[in-house]
């Protein structure tokens, strides 16, 4: 059936009826129309008149003469030929009444239907298509599989020209979905972390939002009340990406008696610069009371190093060592392989060592043996040297540790019980099970050392004054 124009006196039941019924006669006859003012009563707040016009009228701002003004040439335009079409409507008791129509254009109709729907008013989604993409968004289906998914809904040959909104608006929408399933979340884990506060008086969070969302921070009782005893050394890593925000997790891992890794803390940051950084420490020292740790660890990072010397100026700051070496090989690994002897010298160098001064002592007779000053790798390597070489940390508490292996392996752990599709809370739910797992460990090595004596091998004192003092765990250590 051809859908006919409103006429004079036609009734409908709301504005939108009207606008739905005139927009439908206008896409088949190949124009669009928008509403001009659909204005209020003061008193009442209710609506009393609408109007709506062809998509072409009004004219276009003009510039010097008559030629249109464009912000960017590449850009088109939809030339306003100030066309009259319009029809007006009015309140009359409960309904709407058409008062005014005029329909004579002055300017083509659009003549292939196929093209009428990619005009602004006619684009959009029904309410069922909007559900469905939204359950797409849930699923964390990508705007291009949805596209195809929906182009198969609207024909049978999988034609995007049978869509009437274009790959764009699927991908808007879905942006749309996703910045309000976020606000959702966010707000779910702070009444998570509200509830968890309740249960635990020590129980701390913090949560900095911005046009990023881009910290979060929390930390439960029982790891404030073990940082106070085991803050001698502390593992930071930044580098796991948990969440579906890809917000990196930044946990703050320390060990203790039994030399199990502890978590003290988690942040989720979004952004890893300074900035993101000092907010955290800072946050960090509130929480734990003003107490910094005394050493920390960390992988190489100048966002990470500069908020340390800002945030806690007394702490021992060292360099994984591992990765040090690891992107220092991709160069020595092969000038070392022509050269055996200058490798073994780096070797006892570095590892052999026991004072600060040795150590520099048999760098400089190494580099002047063998001839290496202008090696730029090696330079690198002395220039960062009290950042990662063993004989600057010989009076500083890094127990069995020279690299950000305890980091490494709570990421390794936390990739079991989360993935990259996780949401912030589920991430949150997933780490408190974690910490409790660790806090059980911790209840069994307890009773291991308190029940069971270990096995002693010699009868010297101090071995069994060791016994006494030591936790099982470091004893056999």
């Amino acid at each position: 059936m051809v859908p006919q124009p409103p006429y004079l006196g036609q009734r409908f039941d709301s504005f939108e009826d009207a606008k739905k019924f005139y927009q439908t006669y206008a896409k088949f006859h190949g124009f669009a129309v928008n509403t001009e003012y659909h204005r209020k009563i003061k008193k009442t707040n209710e609506y009393s008149r609408g109007e709506m016009r062809c998509y072409k009228a009004r004219r276009n701002k003009k510039g010097k003469g008559d030629a249109p003004v464009v912000p960017e040439r590449k850009r088109g335009i939809i030339v306003k030929t100030g066309c009259p079409v319009r029809c007006k409507l009015n309140v009359d008791g409960a309904q709407w009444v058409v008062t005014e129509y005029f329909d004579e254009h002055n300017h083509e109709l659009i003549k292939k239907f196929d093209l009428v729907k990619f005009l602004t008013a006619h684009r959009g989604f029904t309410p069922l298509e909007k559900k469905f993409i939204k359950l797409l968004h849930d699923f964390n289906v990508g705007p291009s599989r949805m596209v195809q998914i929906l182009s198969l809904i609207h024909s049978k040959k999988g034609s995007l020209s049978s869509m009437p909104y274009l790959p764009a608006d699927v991908t808007n929408l879905k942006a749309k979905y996703r910045r309000e399933s976020k606000l959702a979340d966010i707000e779910a884990t702070i009444a998570y972390f509200d509830e968890k506060a309740k249960e635990d008086q020590d129980f701390f969070y913090r949560i900095r939002l911005d046009d990023e969302d881009r910290v979060m921070y929390w930390v439960d009782g029982a790891a404030r009340r073990a940082y106070k005893h085991f803050r001698d050394c502390i593992s930071f890593d930044a580098t796991y990406l948990n969440n579906m925000y890809k917000m990196p997790c930044a946990p703050f891992i320390g060990i203790n008696n039994h030399n199990q890794s502890l978590q003290f803390r988690c942040g989720l940051v979004r952004n890893e610069d300074t900035d993101g950084y000092i907010w955290l420490f800072k946050t960090f020292l509130e929480c734990m009371g003003g107490l910094a740790p005394m050493n920390i660890i960390t992988y190489q990072d100048f966002s990470m190093r500069a908020g340390i010397e800002e945030v806690f100026p007394l702490a021992v700051h060292r360099h994984c060592r591992w990765h040090i070496i690891k992107k220092a090989e991709e160069t020595l690994g092969p000038f070392f392989a022509d050269r055996p002897d200058l490798h073994k010298a780096f070797e006892l160098c570095v590892d052999h060592s026991l004072t600060v001064e040795e150590f520099e002592r048999s760098w400089m007779v190494m580099i002047e043996t063998y001839q290496v000053q202008d090696h730029e790798t090696l330079a690198s390597l002395w220039e960062k040297r009290m950042y990662w070489v063993p004989a600057y940390f010989m009076q500083c508490f890094f127990p069995f540790l020279q690299t950000t292996q305890r980091s490494e392996g709570f990421n390794a752990i936390l990739k079991r019980y989360v993935s990259p599709g996780n949401s912030l809370l589920q991430f949150a739910k997933q780490y408190t099970a974690l910490q409790q797992k660790i806090l059980g460990s911790e209840l069994q090595q307890e009773a291991n050392t308190a029940l069971k004596q270990p096995k002693l091998l010699t009868y010297i004192p101090m071995e069994r004054q060791m016994s006494k003092i030591y936790t099982n765990t470091i004893f056999n250590k």
